[in-house]
């Protein structure tokens, strides 16, 4: 019984074929919390230009203005994720990003 067991582990240890591709992960992270970052971004441009939303964080309080802060704050958390994944070695090879020169 004890051999079988054995014998189970060892081959559990040789399957990799369950493990994710860590870099592959990251850059599926990355992806998404870019996508979300440009939609943050976009929201937030329309709320300045569309809704004379105040940008200045010290503004008084109205929905639009209410909505940015809470874009920015949004925007913010995506950033920790960014840099959380080390996101500047991902966008190197990043075919899309605009901040890429």
């Amino acid at each position: 019984m004890r051999a079988i067991r054995d014998d189970q582990t060892a081959r559990a240890a040789r399957d990799t074929g369950a493990m994710v591709d860590e870099d592959a992960r990251d850059r599926a992270i990355y992806q998404a919390l870019k996508a979300a970052d440009e939609v943050a971004a976009a929201l937030q441009t329309h709320l300045i230009e569309e809704h004379q939303a105040d940008p200045e964080r010290s503004s008084a309080q109205s929905t639009s203005t209410n909505s940015l802060k809470l874009l920015r704050q949004a925007r913010e958390r995506l950033g920790q994720g960014l840099r959380t994944i080390e996101a500047d070695t991902i966008a190197q090879s990043d075919e899309i990003s605009l901040r890429r020169e």
